[in-house]
């Protein structure tokens, strides 16, 4: 298993070797040895102090857990929930009761004029057994990982340097 990569939150730079962590105005910062020690010695900044972390037993859920993001609405939903819901014989105000939204909402989704929210449009299908989301597929160029070309807290803050 390779190191993760760990940039400084100072100037953004790759950091080699063992990283420092440092109180810089009340805020617990992980630095390159370059930017620990400038700050260090100008007295801007204090040792992080160590912190104890109790570990604690957390019960993985049993179904796999698929967060709202990935997913959407499907095109043509209103139509869908308007066939659903006519097949089963029921009226926009008996859906509305059992969904627990108002008449006008479920009015309004169905004429595709509002989109559903991810939740409601979960209970939907559970209620009519229609399809109404379909996972959203994600680029493999697409990563949430830093790298250099994000902007760092040293791009936007000016240290002050006091001159002896």
């Amino acid at each position: 298993m390779g190191e993760e990569e760990i940039y400084c939150e100072m100037c953004g730079s790759l950091i080699k070797g063992k990283p420092f962590k440092a109180l810089v105005d009340g805020t617990e910062m992980i630095l390159c040895a370059n930017c620990y020690n400038k700050l260090m010695k100008s007295g801007r900044a204090l040792p992080a102090p160590e912190r104890k972390i109790e570990q604690k037993k957390v019960e993985k859920p049993k179904k796999a857990f698929k967060s709202m993001d990935q997913f959407e609405i499907v095109e043509g939903y209103g139509e869908e929930i308007r066939k659903g819901r006519e097949s089963k014989g029921w009226t926009q105000a008996v859906l509305a009761q059992k969904l627990k939204i108002s008449e006008a909402l479920l009015k309004k989704i169905e004429s595709e004029k509002v989109k559903p929210s991810i939740d409601l449009a979960k209970k939907i299908e559970q209620i009519l057994k229609v399809k109404v989301l379909q996972p959203v597929e994600f680029d493999e160029g697409e990563e949430n990982s830093l790298s250099p070309d994000k902007v760092t807290f040293g791009d936007v803050v000016v240290v002050r340097r006091d001159e002896d």
